[in-house]
């Protein structure tokens, strides 16, 4: 018989639970944004096509090793704003905003709002929360994803990307993971950033959005 600690089961649990389950009752109603695909595309991507508001901690030491796929809070793959921060971390709400012609739409610039470590410097750790609320069942989803730094990605308490390399220039829908699923009701994603710890200040970002199996747009508000 296959033994699982309890620990394993959470991820699980949560991936069959739903809105209607205790799991998803606790996940703030700021975190939860209406999910629609597909959408009339334009001709330029906007802020809207991406997954745009989301529930930021940090900055979280990563150790002498750092490394993304390392657990430096307990059960991040399922954290939400209602979790009471850490010692010494905080929680910041961060809205994507495209305010200027240079600007990457759909790109969430957190590099103002968490300033240095009070105890140093060094490569730092943050998590981004949102939930998605669909209102049917979706599947062959693909997520279109881009990072300055290291980033890793679950839905529903499920790792479904990352990636250890990071750029210093965002660089949005550098990966594409396909074959995803929203199921009807709350959809949980949590996104996992490590920064390269040199000008990591300056250039803390990201950006997410979904379309269908054909690139049909979605629209997150």
């Amino acid at each position: 018989m296959l033994k699982t600690g309890l620990r394993g089961l959470i991820p699980m649990l949560l991936l069959v639970a739903g809105c209607a389950g205790d799991p998803w009752e606790k996940v703030p109603e700021f975190e939860r944004l209406d999910f629609t695909c597909p959408v009339a595309g334009g001709k330029f991507l906007e802020d809207a096509n991406f997954v745009s508001a989301w529930s930021l901690l940090g900055p979280v030491d990563s150790g002498e090793t750092p490394s993304i796929h390392t657990e430096y809070l307990p059960d991040e793959a399922v954290l939400n704003g209602n979790r009471n921060a850490p010692k010494g971390l905080r929680w910041q709400r961060i809205t994507a905003r495209n305010t200027n012609v240079d600007a990457v739409p759909g790109q969430v610039d957190f590099s103002s709002a968490f300033r240095r470590h009070p105890r140093g410097g060094g490569r730092k750790v943050f998590y981004a929360c949102a939930t998605l609320k669909c209102d049917r069942d979706y599947h062959g989803m693909i997520m279109h994803v881009g990072s300055c730094g290291q980033i890793k990605v679950w839905i529903n308490g499920r790792a479904v990307y990352s990636c250890e390399k990071g750029s210093a220039v965002l660089k949005p829908d550098t990966a594409g993971i396909g074959e995803l699923a929203f199921r009807e009701g709350c959809n949980r994603i949590v996104v996992k950033y490590l920064d390269d710890g040199k000008e990591a200040e300056m250039r803390r970002k990201f950006s997410l959005r979904f379309t269908d199996a054909v690139g049909a747009l979605s629209v997150v508000r």
